[in-house]
């Protein structure tokens, strides 16, 4: 495939350049309540449900990561996978609303190659990667892209490190995002131990989204892993154990989190989800 299409319908995101653009630049009554004190930040984790639950952390977190030096290459790791191998988008280009973003091609082949991933051949969505790249787009607008689903295994950790490794071979500056939302809670998603109402809200914020996103907070990729797999606490966790492991590799000593609510703060109901934005720095 030479440009891969968008997927998503525009109740994820906007369809157009001037309504993007007007909705990322709404976010900003939101960021500006924000003032981090970042030394170089390496990436981050970000959520990916449609824009209006988790636009305006996404937004954070690339806007927090966007006041340094531009990178060459901004690396998006998604998820929804399993054990298997990971996955990489090989196409010479992702469309945007924004415009064309560009898949840096030396990258991707060199990671297809030492690392073994698959390319991805179908041309289905992917809303853990197609979500965020309007903000990519918009906040690293010079850069290309690598864009990969990382496994839910301790290869995600792998996958991250050499992906630095190898921009490096390449003399290439990147910064590293994960994506993914947390606990999927209540009858729309078949988990419930807490039962309704407001003791299950609480114990999702803070025993089992905590949990996970203070594994993530620690770099701790392989108990971030086991966390999510026996407590449902992340939908994609390899996507965040990857990019752990990258920003680390990149000289990342904390992670910080910026921001974390959950969708029943927005529009609250049995069933809800978890959303953390964390940025890596030294």
């Amino acid at each position: 495939m030479d440009v891969r299409p968008r997927c998503l319908p525009e109740g994820w995101y906007p369809g157009s350049d001037a309504e993007c653009r007007r909705e990322i630049e709404s976010f900003y009554e939101y960021i500006k309540k924000f003032t981090l004190d970042l030394a170089a930040p390496r990436g981050g984790i970000v959520p990916h449900a449609g824009w209006f639950f988790s636009g305006r952390l996404a937004a954070l977190i690339f806007h927090l990561c966007s006041r340094g030096p531009a990178p060459d290459v901004v690396v998006i790791f998604g998820g929804h996978l399993g054990q298997g191998p990971g996955i990489i988008y090989a196409d010479r280009a992702w469309s945007t609303p924004l415009g064309l973003l560009e898949i840096d091609q030396a990258l991707t082949e060199t990671l297809m190659e030492r690392l073994k991933v698959r390319p991805e051949g179908s041309s289905t969505g992917d809303n853990t990667v197609e979500i965020q790249l309007p903000l990519v787009k918009y906040y690293f607008p010079q850069s290309r892209l690598v864009a990969m689903r990382a496994p839910h295994s301790p290869e995600a950790i792998n996958i991250g490190r050499e992906t630095v490794k190898l921009a490096r071979e390449q003399g290439k500056n990147v910064m590293i995002f994960g994506s993914t939302d947390l606990t999927h809670y209540g009858p729309n998603y078949g988990f419930s131990p807490r039962g309704r109402g407001a003791q299950a809200v609480d114990w999702v914020r803070e025993e089992n989204d905590k949990g996970f996103v203070d594994l993530a907070l620690a770099v701790d990729g392989p108990s971030l892993l086991v966390h999510a797999a026996q407590n449902m606490s992340a939908c994609s966790a390899g996507a965040v154990a990857a990019a752990a492991a990258a920003c680390q590799t990149l000289g990342a000593t904390k992670g910080l989190l910026a921001d974390y609510y959950t969708s029943y703060d927005i529009m609250p109901g049995d069933s809800f989800v978890g959303y953390a934005g964390i940025v890596y720095s030294d």
